[in-house]
């Protein structure tokens, strides 16, 4: 029954791993996207995606956590007769924790990226409503100084 067990967090781990690594895929694509200045809502469609494959990885891992928590016990019985299994889970484990954290390190570099371009598009924005505004105050200056004010004239003699 252990074995049926171990089997299953052992996949339950390669499913975690790829996932991971079609994050770390997304990550990258969006590092692309950022960098070549693509469309915001390209760049929300690919965090859409990411977002997708990240509620199906908590699940996963809260799938294996209440499996392992309920095999713990007899697990630390059984050491001795798993330990090829236990060390393969191990290893496992590792690279999901390394994948985590390369992926940790690509979101903080896009999230410094994403947050330059906001405020390039912010000082973009503003700029052409102070040129925008700039043209109207001219444009009203401009009629003021070609209009002949009305004139009361007197028409006595």
């Amino acid at each position: 029954m252990l074995e049926k067990y171990l089997k299953i967090l052992t996949e339950s781990l390669d499913k975690k791993t790829e996932i991971l690594q079609q994050i770390e895929a997304k990550s990258k694509e969006q590092s692309t996207l950022i960098a070549d200045k693509a469309e915001l809502e390209v760049i929300d469609a690919n965090m859409d995606e990411k977002d997708a494959l990240i509620t199906e990885l908590i699940k996963l891992d809260e799938g294996f956590e209440a499996l392992y928590d309920n095999i713990k016990a007899e697990l630390n019985d059984h050491k001795d007769e798993h330990k090829d299994t236990i060390r393969c889970i191990q290893d496992k484990i590792r690279t999901v924790m390394e994948l985590s954290a390369s992926i940790e390190a690509a979101e903080a570099r896009n999230k410094a990226d994403m947050e330059k371009r906001f405020a390039f598009e912010k000082k973009s924005l503003q700029d052409q409503r102070r040129a925008s505004t700039a043209a109207y105050d001219y444009y009203k200056v401009s009629n003021k100084l070609n209009a002949v004010t009305p004139q009361f004239m007197d028409k006595k003699k």
